[in-house]
């Protein structure tokens, strides 16, 4: 008799084999989600009007480094908002535990995003 050959590929797609794609994922959602727990819960005023533009995982998960916009017309430096940012860093990664089904959340950091008007 002869031998089934398989005809099955023996390496994964580009798309869900590709090293860092649960990654990417993972920093559109918490970008989401950080936008949305801005629009919604948010009552500092220096963070009004002001949005994630991006989310950078550490390697390990454990650090994101989220980028914000301001708005064009603000009144305040971009160092008093990622202060207030990372005022409020404990009460985000509250909500985002809340919101995200993970083991773990990563500690969040806040910069300027430049590129952003």
């Amino acid at each position: 008799m002869g031998t089934r050959r398989d005809t099955r590929p023996r390496h994964r797609t580009a798309e869900a084999g590709a090293p860092g794609f649960r990654s990417e994922r993972l920093e559109l959602l918490i970008a989401e989600e950080l936008n949305s727990i801005l629009d919604g819960e948010i009552t500092d005023p220096r963070l009004e009007g002001t949005r994630i533009t991006m989310v950078e995982m550490s390697r390990d998960g454990s650090r994101a480094r989220s980028w914000f916009a301001l708005l064009p017309d603000s009144e305040l430096e971009h160092r008093e908002i990622a202060a207030a940012f990372e005022r409020a860093a404990g009460f985000f990664r509250q909500r985002l535990c809340e919101a995200l089904l993970l083991k773990r959340i990563p500690e969040l950091t806040f910069r300027h995003d430049p590129s952003a008007v």
